[in-house]
């Protein structure tokens, strides 16, 4: 199905383009189908229901950020990966769309414990987010504007203690 939606995307801009159409009212019908096909497509690849995560973990009562995973490839060249950051039970788990129908599918696992530190920065040339430094030194990188909005409850999720406010001496 999204082989499908993919190969007619292009297809119905070549018509557009190519093709001398007359009718004014199947001129801009292609292009509502275009843009309906692009936002299909989008579903399909990018979007990961919380039901099936809600169904994975049996619960709902979890913390969820929709956001990128950075998995950066030889040192050098970095993939993204949309899908869903949940942190349930101290542990921060990432899913990503399983299949163009549904379904979800665990990617990344990180127990709390071994994340050492973690940095609200530009994760990759491009993206902000948050690194997560693992105890042997690794990193695992996740990209999404709202890290800094969301952060206390990020640390509550992972069950870390509210970071002490620094305030100025007065001498």
């Amino acid at each position: 199905m999204k082989r499908a939606v993919m190969l007619a995307i292009p297809a119905i801009l070549a018509v557009i383009v190519f093709v001398p159409i007359g009718n004014r009212i199947l001129y801009w019908s292609l292009f509502v189908l275009m843009f309906i096909l692009v936002y299909a497509f989008h579903i399909m690849e990018d979007v990961v229901p919380m039901k099936d995560i809600t169904a994975q973990l049996g619960t709902d009562d979890f913390f969820s950020l929709k956001c990128g995973y950075v998995k950066i490839i030889n040192g050098q060249k970095a993939e993204l990966q949309k899908g869903v950051m949940v942190i349930y039970a101290q542990t921060v788990l990432f899913y990503v769309r399983a299949k163009a129908s549904g379904g979800a599918r665990l990617v990344q696992s990180i127990p709390a414990e071994t994340i050492d530190t973690y940095t609200l920065c530009k994760v990759d040339g491009y993206h902000q987010g948050v690194t997560f430094t693992l105890n042997g030194g690794d990193e695992v990188h996740f990209t999404q504007r709202r890290f800094r909005d969301v952060e206390a409850d990020m640390r509550t999720a992972l069950g870390w203690p509210e970071e002490e406010k620094v305030q100025p001496s007065g001498d």
